[in-house]
């Protein structure tokens, strides 16, 4: 009995000690994930950089960190990342999540996108502009690359796919939220209301069967767009 005590009395000293901020990297490959760990750490120093194999070492670990964002490196494999974020926004539904991937890939990026993810940074991309990204992402904001939302060049001649439902002017607005702009800036340069852009935006997603407007953006990517300069990295407004 006094040893029963002793636990319980242990078990509720430990569940009042103050959780770690930390920024969890999860990644079954121990290499990597030791490398994502290290490279992000010094820049992240109000948190703590932790890793687990999987997202079930994650939640086990609860208990004792406070997840502020979740890095999520897994290999290309788009039933995978569904199922990891869907374990993600049950288990932890208030925590953004960046998907890190192997490539850019625009369907895995819908994919990630559309099961809740709030980031998708390939592996490819610059150092600076992965640590930028993140910061945005903590911030309430959401990432995608421009490679997976525009066409490749030369495609200016492309048909537009949107349908013939999408107007004029909600196809002026699809293209400013391809450029991360605003319903505020959007307004301004179409010179309409704001409360007028957010109608046309939900229209826009009912006829794209779209969720948000980053995946509005990302299946317009395939749409007729003016062959112009190719743009830097696009961060999209929350």
């Amino acid at each position: 009995m006094a040893g029963d005590t002793i636990d319980l009395a242990a078990d509720e000293a430990r569940s009042d000690r103050p959780k770690k901020n930390c920024i969890a990297v999860v990644e079954t490959r121990a290499f990597l994930a030791e490398c994502i760990r290290q490279s992000m750490q010094e820049s992240f120093t109000p948190f703590q950089v932790l890793t687990y194999s999987d997202t079930g070492e994650l939640r086990s670990g609860l208990s004792t960190v406070s997840p502020k964002l979740v890095l999520l490196s897994m290999e290309e494999n788009a039933r995978e990342v569904t199922n990891a974020l869907q374990f993600l926004s049950q288990n932890l539904p208030t925590v953004p999540v960046v998907v890190l991937s192997g490539r850019n890939d625009v369907e895995l990026a819908r994919v990630a996108i559309g099961n809740g993810a709030k980031g998708f940074i390939p592996v490819t991309t610059g150092f600076k502009i992965v640590l930028e990204a993140v910061r945005f992402v903590l911030s309430g904001g959401t990432y995608v690359p421009t490679d997976c939302l525009f066409p490749a060049k030369g495609s200016a001649g492309q048909v537009n796919t949107l349908g013939a439902s999408i107007t004029t002017r909600e196809l002026a607005i699809v293209r400013a939220i391809q450029q991360g702009k605003s319903n505020k800036i959007i307004a301004y340069e179409l010179n309409m209301c704001e409360s007028t852009v957010k109608v046309h935006l939900r229209n826009i997603m009912k006829k794209m069967g779209a969720k948000n407007r980053t995946d509005v953006a990302i299946k317009a990517q395939k749409s007729y767009l003016p062959e112009r300069a190719a743009p830097s990295p696009l961060t999209i407004a929350a």
